[in-house]
């Protein structure tokens, strides 16, 4: 095995630097800066920029070119201030900041009235704060995450991640093992709105198909657990409004793969509802959709 390189280990010193340095300011100043380093992004990083535009141009066709750049740049004030609530996630847990988000009883009953279950968003608002959220109130859950490329950087981020009554477990650990832990009464957290390929299901988001991930449906039908779905929105007063009602999942087909294609499009209709609602928080940068569609991308 080669050793990592003095670079990709100075990643965790640098993000560790960050975090601290943002903890430590005020949190409207934090995301004041965080803005800032949006805007600056969106100017000299173009990468993922086309995606976004055409993405955009297929959710909302009405949209002149105008427009949709204004949503993209929107989009990147809002992810930079994710970024910098993200750093600063340690003091969501260390000073138990209820103040900062807005969770209401009947969410809250949800998860009381249920011994496990799956809880099921996108990337949509800051869906890194809902485990934290949640673990303050003592509601233990699993985030199934991606493995970063960087292993140092991978280190840093679920160190922010986990705590007390939240654990990060690798998205190749195995359907077993995700299982187990909803077995076990907790929430398994999925977000299930990139494209799967040929080994999602086809669903209409936008009037266009997409492939949606089987994981929450196919869980659902073997272990009847509930499906909560839940977004965390940034409201304009700089505050999160965390929100989760249960699937409605009467009158599923028989038929098991006719019942997660169900499923996944109940989850896509209320995904496209949300995104509609507060465009300039969904992470437009993902190739949703077919990917013939972006074959001409180059020329936005």
């Amino acid at each position: 095995m080669l050793a990592p390189s003095k670079d990709t280990k100075s990643m965790y010193f640098i993000l560790t630097f960050l975090s601290k340095f943002f903890q430590y300011l005020p949190r409207k100043f934090a995301l004041a800066i965080g803005r800032i380093l949006g805007s600056i992004i969106y100017y000299i990083y173009p990468r993922g920029k086309s995606i976004a535009m055409k993405n955009i141009e297929i959710a909302f066709p009405s949209y002149d070119i105008k427009k949709r750049t204004n949503l993209i740049y929107a989009c990147y004030r809002h992810y930079g201030m994710v970024l910098v609530d993200f750093l600063r996630l340690p003091t969501l847990e260390k000073k138990n900041q209820k103040g900062v988000f807005n969770i209401s009883s009947k969410s809250l009953e949800l998860f009381r009235k249920n011994k496990g279950g799956i809880i099921l968003t996108g990337h949509m608002g800051n869906w890194e704060y809902i485990g934290p959220i949640l673990s303050l109130y003592n509601i233990k859950s699993v985030g199934v995450a991606l493995i970063q490329k960087n292993s140092h950087s991978n280190k840093f981020f679920n160190k922010l991640r986990i705590s007390e009554n939240m654990k990060i477990i690798p998205v190749n650990c195995g359907s077993k093992v995700m299982m187990q832990h909803i077995k076990d009464g907790q929430y398994l957290g999925l977000i299930s709105d990139q494209n799967a390929g040929e080994r999602g299901t086809e669903s209409l988001f936008f009037n266009k198909p997409v492939s949606v991930p089987k994981g929450a449906a196919a869980f659902h039908l073997k272990t009847n657990a509930p499906i909560l779905l839940g977004f965390c929105i940034l409201c304009k007063n700089l505050n999160y409004k965390l929100s989760f009602h249960e699937m409605n999942l009467k009158g599923l087909p028989s038929n098991s793969d006719n019942a997660i294609m169900e499923i996944n499009h109940r989850f896509t209709k209320v995904l496209e509802e949300i995104v509609k609602k507060y465009p300039e928080q969904y992470f437009w940068f993902h190739r949703k959709w077919k990917r013939n569609i972006y074959k001409d991308i180059s020329r936005y």
